[in-house]
């Protein structure tokens, strides 16, 4: 038989494996700052959440160029931030396209026509190259 503090470490890691997963003591959680992103937009039935994650592939993507224009940054670290900010990119197409689809706002043809505006048209060579990034 368990001594009395085997099983309160053992119910302690419980909840704290619980508070990581981000589960509530019901099992569910109802805030959806607290849950982790669909991995599919289409999971995504309410379009207050969809733009919700979309501002959170936003700024992730925002800081992972920041990053990226450190030119300190060894080859490889680069290559590999520059693949999750790709990533990233595909993800917001297909959160944009699905709060197009729940009756939200047109962000693609919204930044499309900021960057005609802006004159930044690009020739669908993605970034373009500073700090770290200049040298590929």
């Amino acid at each position: 038989m368990a001594r009395p503090e085997e099983k309160a470490q053992n119910m302690m890691n419980k909840w704290v494996k619980m508070k990581e997963e981000g589960g509530d003591l019901d099992g569910d959680t109802t805030d959806p700052r607290k849950r982790k992103r669909p991995h599919l937009a289409s999971l995504c039935e309410h379009l207050h959440d969809a733009e919700m994650w979309r501002r959170q592939i936003v700024r992730e993507i925002s800081d992972g160029i920041r990053r990226i224009q450190n030119p300190g940054m060894g080859e490889h670290a680069i290559r590999d931030l520059n693949d999750s900010i790709n990533k990233l990119m595909r993800e917001k197409y297909h959160w944009n396209r699905r709060i197009v689809e729940l009756g939200g706002p047109n962000y693609a043809a919204m930044e499309r026509r900021e960057q005609m505006e802006e004159g930044d048209v690009q020739s669908g060579f993605g970034l373009r190259g500073s700090g770290g990034y200049r040298d590929f």
